[in-house]
């Protein structure tokens, strides 16, 4: 099957997402309204059954986050939104279309988005598509941004993911908090025109893909297995054993066929990427006033080479601390033994 033409923005969502779509849909529509065909959002009404996607008020967070893309369509009515389908059908396209199987898990081993990513690339369709997940914050407010990744694929046969830029730039161009390299070094800076570094790793936190690149250089996803102690943790957590993580399967492909992901900032301003660890009520009260300094660059020098909301911009000590290894396998063990959601 060829890739279609054109580009297109693909935003996965789930109800989780309700109270930060709100602001953070009228930013996206801001941020990438001017340089791709179409924007997509999909909403992932299927919950996990136990882990850190089971959520809680699951039905109201729905029904908010419908209401909250629906106004943001009062102002750009061509933002198309579609529920992710999980009709048997549907399910077997988007198989054949990425793994060329007839079907693939709804879940990842851990309960964490598999089927529903790459259902939205599918409803996307379009060649060039920048796939984020329904939490991300944009910087720089280039409108060339696309453009110049476009070309960047014309000019670089190896490349298979571009990313804006991870995070707001220092001076010096250095980044802080990725993981070394497969081979045990860290990300290589590029050496373009734009500030950019290369990854043999990939991050379903956001990517552009060129899907014609993808057909004639991939051609198929492999669905790897989890490792026997994640069946067992996927059997604890009551989720499906067959898949690991979109993330690591890009990953091992990237590896595999000799391909990069090139994070770039783009010629002046750029743009960059910026992800908020946790949720908090402090979050939640501050993010009107976080995307307003985001869009205008008015973020502390702390902030600048991290791709991660830095606390010098919210404080995230007690999120850290409620985060740690103990507790996860407190809420673990209690959602294993909760009754349905």
């Amino acid at each position: 099957m060829s890739a279609d033409a054109g580009s297109a923005v693909q935003i996965s969502t789930y109800p989780m997402d309700a109270r930060h779509a709100e602001h953070l849909v009228p930013h996206w529509i801001r941020t990438w309204r001017g340089m791709v065909d179409r924007i997509v959002i999909t909403i992932d009404t299927h919950r996990s059954r136990s882990g850190r996607y089971r959520g809680s008020n699951f039905d109201a967070s729905l029904a908010a986050l419908r209401n909250h893309i629906e106004r943001a369509r009062e102002h750009y009515p061509q933002l198309e939104v579609h529920d992710v389908d999980y009709s048997p059908d549907v399910r077997r396209q988007v198989a054949q279309r990425f793994f060329a199987l007839d079907d693939i898990p709804v879940k990842a081993w851990d309960g964490g988005p598999f089927y529903s990513y790459f259902y939205g690339m599918f409803m996307a369709r379009a060649r060039y598509i920048v796939h984020y997940d329904g939490d991300m914050l944009f910087g720089g407010g280039s409108t060339q941004w696309m453009r110049e990744a476009i070309d960047l694929f014309d000019a670089r046969p190896d490349l298979l993911l571009v990313s804006p830029f991870p995070g707001p730039p220092r001076p010096d161009g250095a980044i802080f908090g990725h993981e070394v390299m497969q081979n045990g070094e860290p990300p290589k800076r590029e050496n373009l025109p734009a500030l950019a570094y290369r990854f043999d790793h990939a991050s379903t936190r956001i990517f552009l893909i060129d899907m014609q690149r993808f057909d004639r250089s991939v051609g198929a996803l492999p669905l790897l297995r989890p490792s026997p102690l994640q069946r067992l943790k996927a059997f604890i957590l009551k989720n499906p054993p067959q898949a690991r993580e979109g993330e690591y399967i890009l990953s091992r492909t990237l590896t595999k066929f000799g391909l990069c992901r090139i994070d770039f900032l783009g010629v002046a301003p750029g743009l960059w990427s910026l992800h908020p660890p946790y949720r908090t009520e402090e979050f939640y009260r501050r993010l009107p006033e976080i995307i307003r300094r985001v869009e205008s660059g008015a973020l502390p020098v702390e902030q600048l080479g991290h791709f991660d909301l830095h606390d010098s911009v919210v404080d995230w000590t007690e999120a850290r601390a409620a985060a740690s290894r103990g507790r996860r396998y407190m809420r673990l063990l209690r959602d294993r033994f909760a009754g349905p959601p």
